[in-house]
């Protein structure tokens, strides 16, 4: 890596925040600011390779026989478990090398703070009767605590940074979707509401009468896709959402129909595909386009599965252009005072102040809301397993 500037010539104890620096101090800071810094550029040229490297793997295997999901599901595990171990490297040798740099004193400490690589970033207000051991110990303490999801936020960025070109292109506009028998789901109000209004007022939770699917289709989806969780999932690797299993299903019918889903799961995915299009006519701020998926999610009971608080889409994130989430419920004759399970909004977008709601997991419910501004977390279910899917529908 780059040399390491000495500490003394990148900050001191009269230079306080927005006071004069010399040249070379100033120099130094940015010295350090770079060196501190992941080159993301970089390391998302190297993860094109692996990518490209996958595709050819997955044709190959479908050139052999093996059917399309299946060497999809295999290839993507593989290439996600690749690049996961090439980005918890790069973060191990950073951290390292930055507590060698810490070593240096508090002139050292001050430097990364002002350089931005402090964690936390409030460390060094906490200096009342705490030396530089102790601060330095506290420093190791929660790079060591933060790293498996410094991890899993990197992968993610730069992932969808190198494959953002292809992933484009798999993209159709929500109204090439839309199917008239769903129009009675969402309302024109309840749409306007959803863009306009703040907080848990925005969110729309939805029972529609009719149902999505009939009761009895409903329950044919349920089945064939409960039966698909062994065949299409994996374990979440999200350290806030332990435990639980994700797969993605095709968004388009011809695709579903091809990959062997059911009558009724490929009925649910057509119709549930048609939801955005009733946001979009009322004119969302920003024209909106819809993934080539859906993501299946599981939470097994009894396993302590949940998804802590967290925000679909969180600000200045590279690349992740989720802008409102469609969640579907398939967990039939649920009783939340037995089996937990639900999905808690928060009424503040950073989950620290007001009163949650908590929205029961019912068969057939609808849930919308805005994915960079909804707060929500997923309860444990004990007794029960829980089922649904989310679409995300994107930004252009």
């Amino acid at each position: 890596g780059a040399r390491m500037p000495p500490a003394s010539l990148c900050s001191s104890a009269s230079c306080s925040r927005g006071s004069w620096r010399r040249a070379d101090q100033r120099r130094s800071l940015r010295e350090v600011s770079a060196w501190v810094r992941i080159d993301e550029a970089s390391l998302g040229v190297r993860i094109r390779s692996m990518f490209a490297k996958a595709e050819e793997t997955m044709r190959g295997q479908v050139q052999s026989g093996i059917p399309m999901h299946q060497a999809q599901q295999a290839v993507t595990f593989e290439f996600n478990r690749e690049v996961q171990q090439v980005c918890m490297k790069i973060l191990q040798g950073r951290d390292i090398a930055l507590i060698q740099y810490a070593k240096q004193g508090a002139d050292a400490l001050l430097t990364l703070q002002r350089a931005g690589a402090l964690v936390p970033p409030w460390l060094l207000s906490r200096t009342l009767h705490r030396t530089v051991q102790q601060q330095l110990e506290e420093l190791a303490e929660r790079l060591d605590g933060t790293r498996e999801q410094r991890e899993y936020d990197l992968r993610a960025r730069v992932v969808r940074t190198a494959t953002q070109t292809e992933y484009n292109q798999l993209r159709p506009t929500p109204e090439s979707l839309f199917d008239p028998v769903v129009a009675h789901v969402i309302r024109r109000e309840d749409a306007v509401r959803l863009r306009d209004a703040p907080g848990l007022d925005g969110v729309l939770v939805l029972d529609p009468d009719p149902a999505l699917l009939p009761h009895r289709t409903l329950a044919e989806a349920m089945g064939e896709l409960r039966a698909l969780v062994s065949l299409r999932t994996q374990a979440s690797i999200n350290p806030c959402n332990r435990g639980s299993w994700h797969g993605f299903l095709p968004l388009s019918p011809a695709e579903a129909s091809a990959q062997g889903l059911g009558p009724a799961t490929c009925l649910l995915l057509r119709r549930f595909a048609a939801l955005p299009a009733l946001v979009s006519r009322v004119g969302w701020p920003r024209r909106l386009a819809m993934p080539p998926a859906v993501q299946l999610g599981f939470y097994p009971c009894g396993t302590g599965a949940k998804y802590s608080p967290h925000l679909d889409r969180n600000p200045g994130e590279v690349g992740n252009r989720r802008e409102i989430t469609f969640l579907v419920y398939l967990n039939a004759d649920w009783d939340t005072s037995q089996w937990g399970g639900q999905l808690r909004l928060h009424p503040d977008p950073t989950g620290s102040s007001g009163s949650a709601i908590d929205v029961e997991p019912l068969g057939g419910r609808i849930v919308v809301f805005k994915s960079g501004a909804q707060m929500h977390e997923v309860m444990p279910c004990e007794g029960r397993d829980r089922l649904a899917l989310t679409l995300w529908c994107e930004y252009e």
